[in-house]
């Protein structure tokens, strides 16, 4: 072959061993740099004031459940206009709460006259509770029916 091209060859190798293989003097330089940024980065090196110790001083990282609720949170707050519509469209100040209706229809029945009978009373309370537990009438027609009993029973029993 002679030794001309059997430089070629060694030459060759060498150069593709050296970009092929890792070379210990690379890696050895790359480390040195890696350390030398580490500490040249560390935040004790770069605190703006030496009163404070950034390890010590700094706040530990927030737990997952703590940011993801945050999060829901920021979001629902974003969603808080539209949800204000929603919840005024529905229950804004011109709407009678359950409560208040059930507070007024045993008003109503507390307006039965004492000369009524016991079984009036109690059949009054009974279509009291029916028309609490019924959703499907409305507020006014629940107080209207209500209220043409207890008059009709006052007419009855004066």
């Amino acid at each position: 072959m002679g030794p001309e091209i059997m430089n070629e060859l060694a030459e060759g190798y060498e150069s593709i061993c050296q970009r092929a293989l890792p070379s210990t003097a690379h890696d050895a330089l790359v480390d040195a740099y890696d350390t030398n940024l580490i500490i040249e980065c560390e935040p004790e090196y770069l605190m703006p004031h030496f009163g404070s110790n950034p390890d010590i001083d700094e706040k530990p990282p927030m737990p997952l459940r703590d940011c993801l609720e945050k999060e829901a949170i920021d979001e629902a707050m974003k969603q808080a206009p539209l949800m204000k519509d929603i919840v005024d469209h529905y229950s804004g100040p011109d709407r009678v709460t359950a409560k208040t209706q059930n507070e007024e229809l045993d008003g109503i029945t507390t307006t039965l006259p004492q000369s009524a009978p016991d079984s009036v009373k109690r059949f009054a309370d009974r279509v009291a509770l029916s028309l609490k537990s019924n959703p499907g009438w409305g507020y006014d027609k629940k107080y209207q029916f209500m209220d043409k009993l207890v008059l009709e029973a006052s007419q009855s029993y004066k």
